[in-house]
């Protein structure tokens, strides 16, 4: 069963827009935007977002006119508005408003992520909000080394590293240079994760900590 209801519009290319870990639970419909009614949908739906090419809009029963936000935070946004109304989620997360786009101040995580079978796809995942995503469909596909090169063309996150997920596995992996990486368990990533974002340890550190074990 779909969590979300994501619109797309006709104008919307799908393949241009970042992917993020909640699109594993939401359902995509295509709409008319001459004839598509937010107002009428929120009968409908609790919540739902609308995309546009360069910002979502996010809908919800208590804020029916909408609330533009950066997709680089969408999956933050989609994760906290499934529990709190939109307005709370700014005054309880780090979110800033920049010409009329709410987004969150700190840039998200890359996910590489396996997707019929990864530990962050799992809801009320804290770690995984702060995050954008890029799937991958089998074993192997999972190329490190490919990985890092795309990581080096996404502007909007973290960038000296990111997270490989596949099964209960995690690989944390450093940008410029892959085969330094350290594997871990969701049960350490909250605090690897959180550690190497805010540059409180590097990831050879972690290295080093497990065979020192």
């Amino acid at each position: 069963m779909s969590m979300y209801t994501i619109f797309v519009p006709g104008h919307v290319d799908r393949s241009k827009i970042q992917s993020c870990l909640r699109d594993a639970c939401s359902s995509f419909v295509d709409i008319d935007v001459e004839t598509f009614d937010a107002k009428a949908e929120l009968k409908q739906h609790e919540r739902f977002i609308v995309l546009d090419n360069d910002y979502f809009v996010t809908y919800q029963k208590q804020h029916p006119e909408g609330v533009k936000c950066d997709y680089k935070s969408r999956n933050l946004i989609m994760s906290h508005i499934m529990y709190s109304d939109i307005i709370s989620v700014r005054h309880r997360t780090p979110l800033i408003e920049k010409n009329g786009v709410w987004a969150c101040e700190a840039p998200p995580v890359l996910y590489f992520v396996f997707r019929s079978d990864a530990d962050a796809l799992s809801p009320n995942n804290g770690t995984e909000y702060n995050t954008i995503a890029e799937f991958y469909d089998s074993e192997e596909e999972e190329d490190f080394e490919k990985f890092a090169q795309i990581a080096k063309t996404k502007d909007s996150c973290v960038s000296h590293f990111f997270v490989v997920n596949r099964g209960p596995d995690y690989y944390a992996v450093d940008t410029s240079d892959p085969n330094v990486r350290c594997k871990f368990s969701g049960f350490l990533k909250a605090k690897i994760i959180g550690d190497l974002e805010i540059k409180k340890a590097t990831i050879q550190h972690f290295i080093e900590e497990e065979k020192n074990l």
